[in-house]
């Protein structure tokens, strides 16, 4: 009897210590993954002052998800509050942005990249790492027109599943994305053509979703979905939310209607064109039934 539980008390010890070096090693990596800086340059963009543009921006801000991941009035909001998790919370960009130059903003957006060389938290930087000059510019424009209120500072505090997904490679810093999505980008047309337009669209707007390839994945479907779609049923999608057969889709529908709802009818009809394009083209990485 005192054997058996001497052989408990000692397996109970061990198991003690083998969580708590399992512990202390994905401390180390994830602090390590979080405090890595990274030396991706800056690039000057010309930042508009003129109204029309500032207009613009805020359009494109709102296309690109700015104003959702940090609030209509860009006053920041708690993004993420799940202890095993993480709990993040989206800084006020009307103070905020207002400590970095623009240069700095544009790292930020494109980059994925703080003042100080460390990556940000969540900011789909992998999909804004194309955006052209122009955009970025009026982008930035529009976040410096916002008068100071009152709002939220940046929190990112991160739980034990979120430090393990870190250290197992299932979360990477969005630095590290973003450079991994340039490279990626090249598979896109590009030039002035309405299909090379439609793809830059894409690229920049709904790769948060449905990956850098258009893939999809566990909750958005591949985008040759689009082909299924007629012009009209397309622009009503994407001005409405609502899919064929005038359903409500999980994600979609409230993304369509907070944000693409804010594309011109021509550019709907760039993206479609450029979907419609795409499907045409077999897909060789995936083995046939």
């Amino acid at each position: 009897m005192k054997r058996a539980v001497r052989w408990l008390r000692n397996g109970f010890v061990g198991f003690v210590a083998l969580f708590l070096v399992a512990a202390l090693v994905v401390y180390i990596v994830s602090e390590r993954a979080a405090g890595q800086r990274y030396d991706d340059r800056g690039v000057p963009v010309v930042v508009p002052r003129d109204s029309a543009s500032i207009h613009e921006g805020q359009r494109l801000a709102t296309i690109h998800g700015c104003r959702g991941c940090h609030g209509p009035q860009l006053a920041g909001r708690v993004f993420l509050d799940n202890p095993l998790l993480a709990r993040i919370v989206s800084p006020n960009l009307t103070v905020a942005a207002r400590e970095y130059t623009d240069v700095e903003l544009e790292r930020i957006i494109r980059r994925g990249i703080r003042p100080d060389g460390r990556s940000v938290v969540l900011m789909p930087s992998g999909m804004f790492s194309v955006l052209d000059d122009a955009d970025v510019g009026k982008i930035i424009a529009y976040v410096r027109s916002v008068p100071p209120t009152a709002g939220n500072r940046r929190e990112v505090r991160v739980g034990p599943l979120g430090r393990l997904g870190f250290a197992l490679g299932k979360f990477q810093p969005v630095a590290v994305g973003a450079r991994r999505a340039v490279s990626l980008s090249r598979s896109y047309p590009t030039g002035r053509e309405p299909v090379a337009r439609g793809a830059y669209l894409a690229r920049t707007a709904c790769t948060e979703c449905h990956g850098l390839d258009l893939r999809g994945g566990d909750r958005a479907p591949d985008l040759r979905i689009a082909a299924g779609y007629s012009r009209n049923e397309f622009t009503h999608l994407m001005r409405t939310g609502k899919a064929l057969g005038n359903r409500d889709l999980e994600m979609m529908s409230g993304v369509a209607r907070r944000r693409f709802s804010q594309f011109t009818d021509a550019e709907i009809a760039m993206l479609h064109d450029y979907l419609l394009a795409r499907a045409a083209v077999p897909d060789t990485s995936r083995p046939e039934n």
